[in-house]
């Protein structure tokens, strides 16, 4: 007969902890920092030829690369660490990473998939986050050459250099050299130069600025620096050791980016950029829309619900007996928030932004005479699982709004997805979605990719943003020649 294991003492609990921590430590420390972002690249390398490796998904690979930044030394083993010793690393972020008791008792039981959620953070199309940071930044061209000497067509043409010269010949390092165009007229030193200093780090300085935020070699569950400068500096040479962070960065983290360089001209400049962004992204969210529905399939809510004190949501789509109401929030959590357990401002940002949603759009709908409906409140890609958002909210703030099965909460990156499907599509994918168990995901995502098993003609490209990042490309080509 098998009894149940004994449940440790909480000072057991912490002696192990302290045990486990040090042998990771420990581990980090048999290998210089090279050796393990080069273990970590190939990693990176591999899952980007077979995509079959969970243990070696992009997310864990930038996880690995923080804690090496954070305490490898110049110990050069004779040989790289090995597959496992790598997913020693992985593990030790999901079982150490600090705060796991502290945040059930903060958020209840649906804390813990808040801990987890960074694990599938890279459920995206890159061709969609690429054409999104041409046609969403479009009018910050003029304030990124001024902050950081750089436009966002040339990030995406470096970026372009980048991926031909490094990622697609699998290279470990590359040189600055290596992305500078002879005699170009489109594309100077200078900028190469900036976009490097901007988004690339030493270890030296990496550690520096952890220190400095009380992050330390320990701390596991904290890798925003990595989020930040996703290029790290050796010596002459450049590595990306996960290519994935790079795209994320220069799309979702463009905005704080820009914050960031608003904020230091002075708090009325971060203020005002914040309320125009707002505008921005609503706009983006609708033209995607656009793209697919007549101009008189997509109604301005404000035609819809005319009380002025009422609330109501951005537009409401119709097509064929059914209506989508779409609201879009800006709801950009800080970067530390979550990393934290900033229960205060998480429920702030939930309250005026998720739940607020659920009201405008719910009463929007109540004046719709449609049997068929749906909502989708579109918000930016967040580390938190829209599944946890979902459960957490309905319980806090259950007084709040109704909370109607029919609407669902959806990323940027699910949005851009979803509108690259024919109309008839769209509403099949909405359908589905509404009719799934909880226990199989309701990610509209994950939705898509179960559906594109048995229907090949499931799109997740965006015509609309592939088709800015191919002209971009065409105008570039012949100058390269």
């Amino acid at each position: 007969m098998k009894y149940p294991k004994k449940r440790l003492s909480l000072s057991k609990q912490v002696k192990l902890r302290k045990r486990e921590s040090s042998s990771i430590i420990m581990l980090l420390r048999e290998y210089s920092l090279s050796q393990w972002l080069e273990a970590l690249r190939q990693l990176n390398i591999n899952y980007d030829k077979n995509n079959d490796l969970i243990k070696s998904k992009p997310e864990f690979l930038v996880v690995g690369a923080d804690l090496a930044l954070k305490a490898a030394r110049n110990n050069t083993n004779a040989r790289l660490p090995t597959e496992q010793e790598c997913y020693n690393l992985f593990n030790a972020e999901i079982n150490l990473s600090e705060g796991r008791q502290s945040l059930i008792k903060l958020f209840g039981l649906g804390g813990v998939s808040f801990l987890a959620a960074w694990q599938n953070r890279f459920h995206y199309t890159p061709s969609n986050m690429v054409g999104r940071m041409l046609v969403l930044y479009e009018s910050y061209n003029e304030k990124l050459l001024e902050f950081l000497g750089f436009t966002i067509e040339d990030m995406y043409l470096i970026l372009m250099l980048i991926t031909g010269a490094y990622q697609n010949e699998y290279k470990f390092y590359f040189k600055k050299e290596d992305l500078v165009i002879e005699d170009s007229d489109y594309m100077s030193e200078e900028k190469i130069t900036s976009f490097l200093n901007t988004f690339s780090i030493i270890q030296e300085e990496y550690q520096e600025i952890a220190k400095a935020q009380k992050i330390y070699e320990k701390s596991f569950g904290k890798f925003k620096f990595l989020i930040r400068y996703p290029i790290i500096k050796i010596d002459d040479k450049y590595t990306i050791p996960v290519y994935e962070q790079l795209l994320d960065t220069l799309s979702n983290n463009l905005y704080f980016l820009l914050l960031e360089n608003y904020a230091k001209i002075d708090s009325r400049s971060s203020r005002a950029f914040l309320d125009e962004f707002g505008l921005v992204l609503e706009e983006y969210v609708l033209n995607l829309a656009r793209v697919r529905f007549k101009k008189n399939q997509l109604v301005d809510a404000n035609k819809i619900v005319t009380k002025k004190k009422e609330f109501r949501c951005e537009a409401v789509i119709f097509h064929k007996k059914q209506a989508l109401a779409i609201e879009v929030k800006k709801m950009y959590f800080r970067r530390d928030d979550v990393i934290n357990m900033d229960k205060e401002n998480i429920d702030k940002l939930l309250k005026n932004h998720i739940v607020k949603a659920f009201k405008q759009i719910e009463n929007t709908l109540t004046y719709i005479r449609y049997e068929v409906y749906y909502g989708l409140i579109v918000i930016p890609d967040i580390m938190i699982g829209l599944e946890s958002i979902r459960t957490y909210i309905e319980n806090e703030f259950k007084e709040e709004a109704h909370f109607d099965k029919n609407i669902f909460i959806c990323t940027l990156s699910f949005y851009e997805s979803l509108m690259a499907n024919d109309n008839d599509t769209i509403f099949n994918i909405l359908d589905t979605t509404k009719n799934r168990d909880f226990s199989e995901g309701t990610d509209i995502i994950m939705v898509m990719l179960n559906m594109r098993e048995s229907d090949p003609s499931i799109k997740f490209q965006n015509s609309l943003l592939s088709e800015k990042r191919d002209e971009l490309l065409q105008k570039f080509i012949p100058k390269r020649i």
